[in-house]
């Protein structure tokens, strides 16, 4: 594989981005963001930190594959070559590998590894790198001068013995440098680590602190939403009662029209039972006038006009009234003008059932029963039971509610 087929953009956000963090310094990650003019919405570029430059060049990458070769390439000008290209790796040889470098002494690992191959030439190999690090810790040559031994031939010269004491001590200070170098390496990881760290929790806050904003402007935006569904509510329900007002008009005046053709009509069928009642009072005077053994000249206001309910009975024939418990229950809600009224049409009844003033009407549908009028809307109900000279007093209604009062009569019938 070539390093410029690294499928980068295969890995997740922060596999990637921890990856970059690790690879690249921050002046390249710096130089990439800078190059790709790539930036965080609300934060200038030059604020951010390595964790927020590297999250940013992820996103771009996992966004744009291409833009991945930007980092392939510092990664080429920085290390050359991936180790073991030419080697094909096996999953397992390939855990092996990660494991040996992500230690804290991955050079130590490798090494071991090395020197404990079986081949000599593999262990050769790792010669070079030993003295490179026996110069870097240890100063030059392969062995630090030591001081000979007393036993031989005679005193040693004291110029001889200074330089190999200077000698010593040449390779102790640089011995102490190493180490402190050594320790400097180690302060300047664990500063490091610390840095990251540090970095990472100002990432981690100011993630924090950009979700609270957008939790608060998502809040206000609901908030604007749900104003804006409550009035839109309002101006529903308006246009809905303004409809059904406008329906109800429609309603009413066609009720009204209608109230006024039956009160026309009904004022045309009592003209006609107007009629009717004269021309029956007329059949019975002619028929008085016919009779044998009556005078012709017979007086005018002992013939009472008979109603519509006429059974063929003497005119003025007393009836017994009975108030019923109906009648009594229905007197309730009315005032005592209209009561006072109804008492006063029973006994008329009780007196003269066929009185002209009565102006008795059969109901439809139900033999026996009659209203008489009490007052505009107010009619009295009362039935004649047969064979009986009773009248019955039933009920005071609204003249609107006789079409229920049948129903109900005759249901109960």
């Amino acid at each position: 594989m070539q390093v410029a087929d690294a499928p980068l953009a295969e890995l997740s956000r922060d596999q990637l981005s921890v990856f970059l963090y690790v690879s690249l310094t921050p002046d390249e990650t710096r130089a990439v963001v800078k190059e790709q003019k790539l930036s965080i919405p609300g934060f200038r570029s030059g604020s951010l930190g390595d964790v927020e430059r590297c999250d940013v060049i992820a996103d771009e990458i996992r966004a744009n594959p291409p833009s991945g070769q930007a980092v392939l390439d510092l990664l080429a000008r920085a290390f050359e070559r991936p180790p073991l290209l030419r080697t094909a790796l096996v999953p397992e040889e390939a855990a092996d590998l990660l494991d040996a470098t992500a230690g804290d002494a991955p050079l130590a690992l490798v090494l071991w590894r090395v020197l404990s191959d079986r081949s000599p030439e593999v262990r050769r190999a790792a010669l070079p790198i030993l003295d490179e690090l026996a110069t870097h810790y240890f100063g030059p040559g392969e062995d630090a001068p030591r001081p000979p031994s007393r036993e031989g031939e005679g005193e040693v010269a004291p110029a001889e013995r200074i330089a190999t004491l200077e000698g010593s001590l040449a390779h102790a200070e640089a011995r102490l440098r190493a180490a402190e170098e050594a320790g400097a390496a180690r302060a300047e990881e664990t500063r490091r680590k610390g840095e990251e760290q540090r970095e990472k929790l100002q990432a981690a806050l100011r993630e924090a602190r950009a979700s609270e904003s957008r939790a608060v402007e998502e809040a206000a935006r609901s908030r604007d939403e749900a104003t804006v569904a409550r009035q839109e509510l309002v101006r529903v329900r308006g246009e809905a009662d303004a409809l059904r007002l406008s329906d109800a008009g429609i309603e009413a005046q066609r009720a009204k029209a209608e109230a006024r053709d039956l009160s026309g009509r009904l004022g045309a069928v009592e003209s006609r039972l107007a009629r009717a009642q004269e021309r029956e009072q007329e059949l019975v005077k002619e028929l008085e006038r016919a009779r044998p053994g009556k005078v012709a000249t017979a007086p005018v206001e002992t013939v009472a006009a008979p109603s519509e309910e006429h059974d063929g009975g003497d005119a003025e024939t007393w009836l017994f009234p009975v108030y019923t418990r109906e009648f009594y229950d229905s007197l309730d809600g009315w005032d005592r003008r209209i009561q006072r009224a109804a008492f006063k049409q029973a006994q008329l009844l009780a007196q003269d059932h066929r009185h002209p003033s009565l102006r008795a009407i059969p109901l439809e549908g139900l033999p026996g029963y009659y209203r008489v009028r009490v007052a505009t809307d107010v009619r009295l109900i009362y039935r004649r039971p047969e064979r009986q000279n009773t009248v019955e007093l039933l009920s005071l209604i609204d003249r609107e509610d006789l079409d229920r009062y049948i129903r109900q009569a005759k249901t109960r019938g």
